[in-house]
């Protein structure tokens, strides 16, 4: 346990906890929230598609949305790992 606390005091730590809880919550809302926005508002009222068929076009799209979100969350994680390029020396 002692050596659990002091990595959590590390900036790259908490940088990389951070983005994890921050990913997981975008990961859960933003295709719930897709998927029933698009069902109700799109495809029912302005497109004037049928329950069944505009819930399966919802669900489709959300699926996506989540393919969308995890390849970004990887390349952020990919990208945190790299280190940072110093400013140039002047001679």
């Amino acid at each position: 346990m002692d050596e659990l606390i002091p990595n959590f005091r590390d900036q790259n730590v908490q940088s990389a906890v951070k983005n994890l809880v921050v990913y997981s919550i975008v990961i859960l809302a933003v295709p719930l929230g897709s998927m029933f926005f698009l069902k109700s508002f799109f495809f029912e009222a302005i497109m004037g598609v049928e329950s069944k068929d505009s819930m399966t076009y919802a669900a489709i799209i959300a699926v996506i949305l989540v393919h969308v979100v995890l390849v970004l969350w990887i390349v952020t994680a990919y990208n945190d790992d790299k280190p940072k390029p110093k400013g140039e020396k002047k001679d």
